[in-house]
């Protein structure tokens, strides 16, 4: 639970002690989150409830209600809630991305594409809705529409990593594997920890026949699963493939380290280091590691 909420919390008992008719449907919403955070789902769904019986034109306790639902996988009962939240807010972004995501795990996605359109209709600018839009689009199979929305929110907001991630995706499928591939690594640059961006690119180097760089993708991916062991195999077959592979013993180097396994982290960084590798040289030059130990 953070900081704000807390305070929040702390806030809505006093507003309540001094206030002799109760507390007004805003403040009862803040309640139904707050419990919904500390994933309390019966209480979140009894304070979500008095929202809207202490005022039902108020589209946010509807969307508290629905986010009820959701955690408690009745998605129909989601749907409904979220509906009526964005009959009474048409505005209400949160109710509309969050209707258009739960029919789109519904499988109704004419309909979840529809919403985000009304959303996008609403907020042109909202980089949200370009990529939640082409991730449906995508689910449709209409990938070239797809890629168009996914670069409108990448547009709109350069930072998303999502976009660039989903980008990746789709131009996979379009075969289009170099621009995928410079996807990915955009979303890498961003997170460097983003997992699946190494299992995509580990696919995409099978598809190209670059096994060797298969290899070592696969490894990076588990080493941010912190799997030393799948990421010194996938590292140590890398380097089978293409003894000559510089970046392959580099980053198996590193694994053993994280492994506590320094004899073979040096004799790795050694390799790197002769096959020209810049960061392995660099590190021996300057003894950041205690080579001696």
């Amino acid at each position: 639970m953070n900081i704000k909420k807390l305070a929040g919390l702390a806030a809505f008992a006093l507003v309540a002690v001094g206030c002799s008719k109760g507390p007004s449907s805003e403040e009862l919403v803040f309640r139904s989150e707050l419990y919904r955070d500390m994933n309390n789902i019966a209480k979140a769904e009894t304070w979500a409830r008095k929202a809207i019986e202490a005022d039902e034109s108020y589209s946010n306790a509807w969307y508290a209600l629905g986010e009820v639902w959701v955690r408690k996988n009745n998605l129909d009962s989601a749907i409904a809630s979220f509906d009526k939240a964005a009959e009474l807010g048409p505005e209400n972004m949160d109710a509309l991305y969050a209707l258009s995501n739960t029919l789109s795990a519904k499988g109704s996605l004419d309909r979840a594409m529809e919403v985000m359109r009304r959303a996008i209709e609403v907020k042109p600018d909202s980089t949200i809705g370009h990529n939640n839009l082409g991730v449906i689009l995508s689910a449709k199979g209409q990938n070239d529409e797809a890629v168009k929305s996914f670069q409108k929110a990448i547009e709109l907001d350069a930072s998303n990593i999502s976009a660039h991630f989903n980008l990746g995706t789709v131009l996979v499928k379009l075969n289009r594997l170099d621009d995928a591939t410079a996807s990915f690594k955009k979303a890498l640059a961003l997170n460097s920890s983003y997992s699946q961006c190494y299992v995509e690119l580990a696919n995409i180097c099978r598809l190209q026949g670059r096994n060797d760089e298969m290899y070592n993708n696969q490894g990076l991916a588990y080493l941010t699963q912190n799997n030393l062991g799948g990421a010194i195999l996938a590292f140590q077959n890398a380097t089978k493939l293409n003894p000559n592979y510089a970046l392959g013993h580099n980053n198996l180097a590193y694994a053993y380290l994280k492994a506590n396994q320094r004899d073979n982290a040096i004799a790795s960084f050694k390799s790197a280091a002769r096959l020209g590798y810049a960061d392995a040289q660099r590190l021996l030059s300057q003894e950041k590691i205690d080579w001696s130990k």
